[in-house]
């Protein structure tokens, strides 16, 4: 096994995900562990619900990873979209008492203040110097003052901001697991992921990026190379999903096969008659009410998508390189058509995965359904070294029944990779596995032969060892 690779772990609500890769000399991607274990019972819209849950998935995860790859790994990348998540615009002033000049040192110090100016009861994950303003009128306007002579610097941030307590949960689940962070920082899930979807030209030039995903939808707004607006909406494609399941009154499976066999409706080829023949009941719904309901939250999620847009003061004038949009729930059947509906006249594109990355599985049908994206993102950044030394026989290892996904279970709940439920769970209609004995490791069973072995003689009475020896 190589000792140089990146691991990651990327909180989803419909799954949770871990990767292990390495970036090569000419550019490539080479997998060389990957699992994901279904997290909608224990995480929603992003946010941690179940701590001992999440906490079992995490060991599950990285044990199975750890197995993968025959290494130790010392730390894991981590990534989240979660619902609260969202970007606010910080002002910041300092007036010096005579002209000097902008150092290292001041910038940091301004970076400091900006960071005690948060808002109560929010975390900043990410703060971006947008523009710096020197001088007393502030008619010098650069992204690199440094080396400047001024009495006088306003700067600009853009702070991504989230919930203290939604952060502080998703660090004690990683602290519970024994997992350290790496870089001490959580990532931004989308960030990462437009960081490979799309080009640095085309997020110079201006473009609007768009994760849609099961419980949420992340849009972000780049121009001149920075982020400019972010926001995460309450909404995805289970929304729809469960949507259906209420109206039709129909079990989640049933109602997400009808979405995804339908699709975003094209009511200019609608037909009204047509019926749906529903497995429970032996009812008849027509396709016509089911395309209402589709129709209904979709155009409320696209909807959202464009006021988010417009709080971020661009529009299709400077944001010339379009939307892009990417996620699972963006792989809907007919959902370029409803982003057209509100984005006549953008240039929209819809993906699965990146263009530009070439990447190199142990399974040729690896990340088809997208899953891994935000993984392979990190990996793509070839940031710091997450091996943790090679497997030794003088420690204890644990088996694990996680197990990646392969192709046909992709999208489907894999039922042997839930996580271990806790006595505090109620009535789990998933039976309960056992939880497997952790097994000595080689050493400690030798040592422990040995150790009786050596207590044996050293006990033995000294009158019983002289009548050995007359027997004898």
């Amino acid at each position: 096994m190589d000792n140089n690779f990146i691991a990651a772990i990327v909180l989803g609500s419909s799954r949770l995900t871990g990767i292990v890769g390495s970036k090569e000399n000419d550019g490539s991607i080479t997998v060389k562990a990957y699992t994901a274990v279904n997290s909608s019972d224990f995480i929603s819209k992003g946010r941690i619900m179940n701590v001992d849950k999440m906490t079992s998935a995490l060991t599950n995860i990285k044990n199975n990873l750890e197995n993968q790859t025959e290494s130790r790994i010392k730390c894991f990348y981590v990534a989240i979209n979660c619902m609260g998540l969202r970007s606010v615009t910080n002002n910041v002033k300092m007036q010096m008492p005579s002209s000097e000049i902008v150092t290292e040192e001041l910038i940091a110090s301004i970076g400091v203040r900006n960071k005690e100016s948060r808002p109560a009861e929010r975390e900043i994950l990410e703060a971006i110097p947008l523009e710096y303003r020197i001088g007393t009128a502030g008619t010098q306007v650069t992204q690199d003052p440094k080396g400047t002579l001024t009495d006088r610097i306003e700067t600009r941030f853009l702070n991504i901001i989230c919930g203290t307590k939604t952060l502080e949960t998703i660090i004690s689940c990683f602290r519970k697991a024994n997992i350290e962070i790496a870089d001490g920082r959580v990532f931004i899930g989308a960030e990462m992921l437009a960081g490979i979807m799309t080009t640095e030209q085309e997020r110079s030039s201006g473009c609007v990026f768009v994760d849609m995903g099961s419980e949420t939808t992340t849009v972000a707004v780049y121009r001149g190379k920075l982020l400019r607006h972010l926001c995460v909406i309450p909404l995805g494609s289970a929304t729809v999903t469960h949507d259906i399941a209420n109206v039709f009154n129909v079990e989640n499976e049933e109602a997400e096969n009808l979405k995804v066999k339908h699709g975003y409706p094209d009511f200019e080829t609608l037909n009204d008659k047509e019926e749906i023949h529903l497995r429970d009941g032996g009812r008849m719904k027509k396709v016509a009410e089911l395309a209402e309901i589709i129709d209904a939250r979709i155009e409320e999620i696209v909807q959202n998508i464009k006021a988010q847009v417009d709080l971020s003061g661009f529009n299709h004038d400077n944001l010339v390189n379009g939307i892009f949009v990417c996620g699972g729930g963006a792989q809907l059947k007919g959902m370029d058509n409803a982003m057209k509906t509100h984005f006549k006249d953008w240039y929209v594109r819809i993906n699965k995965h990146s263009a530009r990355l070439k990447v190199n599985a142990p399974d040729s049908s690896f990340n088809e359904s997208g899953i891994y994206n935000i993984g392979l993102a990190f990996i793509d950044n070839n940031l710091t070294n997450c091996y943790g030394g090679q497997f030794s026989i003088f420690e204890e290892t644990e088996e694990t029944d996680t197990k990646p996904l392969t192709p046909a279970s992709e999208g489907k709940p894999v039922e042997e990779e839930q996580p271990v439920t806790t006595d505090q769970d109620k009535e789990d209609v998933t039976p309960k596995k056992e939880e497997k004995k952790k097994r000595p490791s080689r050493f400690k069973s030798l040592w422990s032969k040995t150790k009786e072995i050596l207590e044996s003689i050293v006990s033995e009475p000294a009158e019983d060892f002289e009548d050995k020896k007359d027997k004898d």
